[in-house]
């Protein structure tokens, strides 16, 4: 998994701390299935690395571990409090302290059985974007965003000056050729345009969002 060497090579070299969990040899394998979802094989190769993992940038991998299975937890919460089709979804992290969350997409899984990543946001009327082809390609694409704000000055003097992950960093997301071909071609369209009180408010921020990758991808 080269994202995510790369990735934890971006902790070595800036000061971000990475924290990780020993595996477990309970944790889902390739080809199993976790409350009825087929598991990530990319995941599973994780797991079998890393019981989980959490960064001081704020990103974390859900624990599942001898300890406790938070990957189990999180998703059992999906499937009490979430709508569909976000119930399909597959949650393996966040972002610490917040609502946000990352999943993968099992119903789009490619012929190698490779899932996207999206980034759920619960918050009001519960939406997900498109992060990434697939999850090594997701932590590729945040250790771009390490070395984004540690090799510029002034996002690595100023933190409140940081742009936020993905949301502000869309030429990073775009670099990802196989999720923009899923993109235009409305592969995600059922979990972006919902409707509900603020839908028609979301919508055009999202479609704003998508005008902003494609210019980034041009």
């Amino acid at each position: 998994m080269p994202g995510l060497e790369r990735l934890l090579a971006a902790c070595e070299k800036y000061p971000i701390q990475a924290r990780t969990r020993k595996p477990w040899g309970g944790a889902p394998a390739a080809g199993s299935f976790l409350l009825g979802r087929s598991f990530d094989p990319m995941l599973a190769a994780l797991y079998s690395r890393v019981g989980g993992l959490l960064l001081d940038s704020g990103l974390y991998v859900n624990a599942c571990d001898e300890q406790v299975n938070g990957l189990l937890m999180a998703n059992e919460h999906v499937q009490r409090h979430w709508p569909e089709p976000f119930r399909s979804l597959l949650v393996f992290g966040g972002q610490e302290a917040l609502s946000y969350t990352y999943a993968t997409v099992p119903n789009l899984a490619d012929a190698q059985g490779l899932q996207p990543v999206v980034e759920v946001d619960p918050y009001e009327d519960i939406y997900a974007v498109p992060v990434a082809s697939n999850v090594d390609r997701f932590f590729d694409a945040y250790a771009r965003y390490l070395e984004l704000i540690y090799e510029t000055p002034e996002f690595r003097d100023c933190p409140d000056a940081r742009p936020l992950f993905p949301n502000e960093v869309p030429e990073i997301i775009a670099a990802d050729r196989t999720l923009m071909s899923m993109l235009v071609d409305g592969r995600f369209d059922f979990l972006m345009f919902r409707e509900g009180v603020d839908a028609q408010r979301t919508h055009e921020e999202i479609r704003a969002w998508i005008a902003r990758l494609q210019a980034a991808g041009t």
